[in-house]
């Protein structure tokens, strides 16, 4: 769109009250009219692209009793005819209609000085609406004036061909959209400056528009960055433990890329991570826990055996990883660790020379002695699978039994004992399990836990008489 070009129009002899008449009458529609049927807008393809709203519509209507006033209405002196084609009535209204709707005059501050503006995506029209509506109102004034003369008598032929001579210069300027091209000094108004065409489009104001959407677009993203930040409740930090569960951050495990070299491919290899080269910063948050653990261990049971089950919400949270490499480095530090799983078909699945194991689920359905039942040996450490590999004894078998007490003391008499429980949305085993433990352990993975799934557990395991030692952070960016 292109902002029209202005024209000034400076009364001679007018107060103030009599300037905002003046300026009614250049925004009346009989003025418009005059430059609408002057300028042959009719067909202007511009005024038929717009559709008049339903106000506008009910106004047509209610003016078509006026009409007399209207778009075609002439001008003293004259009887404007449009050439070509005529539309229809309904359509001319509109063109009328959409034509006016563009055009505005203003008084300047509180002086005499009128300005009028036209709005129009061509960029020639401005300019010859502007002069043809200053011109239609020079025009207006000296025809009135002529029309006086005549009727009062006051005929001089001089003075009316002096008129006369300013009525065609006026309407002459009014058709061909410019300033009349002789002085009107009998006009009530004189001309300050032409129109002239506008040097480029103001409007739509790009540069503006770029910035705001850019400054728009900065402020939308950090509102939505801080939304959904007050809305992420993933454990992402292990400050914010304590605060959101009550219970302390015992350590935090540093995260190991497993694709990164062929030594971490299989699963009896991350259970040993704490004994490979590379993983310092892994080691070091094992050997946090294991610190955090021995603090933890009652004062009558200093030098004796431990009892801890390390569990999680969900699976894929890295429960068996640091269950398999805190045993190691307990075992490499000289305790004797045995490990009761429920996550240990990886390694069965690796060692298929190896005996079939027993499992709890096994010797409880069997009833064995606790000295009977047969502990996998891997790496120095002794590994006892708690499920069966027949799924009916699974859903039958009772983890709190005292079957299952007697094989979790049995293996307490042979050193420290690692209970790796399942997860706790899968089922109840692993709040049955917590039960035969000294304390349990929570382990939360980075971006993967929400601080509800902790305390949902945490819940779970108080309500059944378990202690809650704290809870790890697993898989931390280094």
């Amino acid at each position: 769109m292109l902002t029209a070009a202005r024209e000034a129009v400076a009364p001679s002899t007018l107060d103030l009250n009599r300037a905002d008449s003046e300026l009614q009458v250049i925004r009346s529609e009989r003025l418009l009219s005059t430059v609408f049927v002057a300028l042959k807008l009719a067909d202007h393809a511009e005024f038929h692209s717009l559709k008049p709203s339903a106000i506008q519509l009910i106004g047509r209507k209610l003016s078509g009793i006026a009409s007399r006033s209207g778009p075609f209405a002439s001008m003293p002196g004259e009887e404007p005819t449009v050439q070509g084609a005529n539309p229809g009535p309904d359509q001319r209204r509109v063109a009328f209609e959409n034509f006016a709707r563009r055009f505005s005059a203003r008084r300047v501050g509180q002086s005499y000085v009128i300005e009028i503006a036209y709005d129009s995506s061509d960029p020639d029209l401005p300019a010859r609406v502007a002069n043809s509506a200053a011109s239609a109102y020079l025009l207006q004034s000296v025809a009135f004036k002529a029309d006086a003369a005549r009727s009062g008598g006051e005929f001089l032929q001089a003075r009316l061909d002096a008129l006369s001579a300013q009525v065609d210069a006026a309407r002459l300027a009014v058709e061909a959209g410019q300033l009349p091209s002789t002085p009107t000094p009998d006009a009530d108004a004189k001309i300050i400056g032409a129109a002239q065409l506008p040097l480029g489009p103001s409007a739509p104001r790009k540069g503006l528009i770029l910035a705001f959407g850019g400054v728009f677009g900065l402020l939308s993203g950090l509102f939505v960055g801080a939304i959904a930040s007050a809305l992420d409740r993933k454990v992402r930090r292990g400050q914010d433990i304590p605060r959101e569960t009550g219970l302390p951050c015992l350590a935090a495990i540093s995260k190991i890329d497993v694709l990164a070299g062929a030594q971490y491919a299989s699963a009896q290899d991350m259970a040993l991570l704490v004994a490979s080269e590379g993983s310092q910063a892994f080691v070091a948050g094992i050997r946090d826990l294991r610190t955090a653990i021995e603090i933890a261990r009652p004062a009558d049971r200093t030098g004796g055996n431990f009892v801890i089950a390390i569990g999680s919400w969900k699976p894929a949270d890295g429960a068996t990883m640091l269950t398999m490499n805190l045993g190691q480095l307990m075992h490499l530090g000289g305790r004797s660790v045995s490990i009761l799983s429920a996550n240990l078909d990886a390694f069965l699945t690796e060692t298929p020379d190896a005996a079939p194991p027993s499992t709890m689920v096994d010797a409880i359905a069997q009833n064995l002695p606790p000295e009977r039942v047969a502990f996998l040996l891997f790496d120095g450490m002794r590994l006892l699978p708690i499920r069966s590999a027949i799924p009916q004894l699974n859903r039958f078998a009772d983890l709190r039994e005292p079957r299952a007490a007697r094989i979790v003391a049995h293996a307490r008499q042979l050193g420290d004992v690692l209970i790796d429980l399942p997860p706790f949305d899968d089922s109840a085993d692993a709040l049955a399990l917590a039960t035969h433990a000294d304390c349990v352990i929570l382990a939360a993975a980075e971006g993967s836990t929400t601080f509800e799934e902790l305390n949902d557990a945490t819940e779970k395991l108080r309500r059944g008489g378990t202690n809650v030692l704290g809870v790890v952070l697993d898989r931390c960016q280094p």
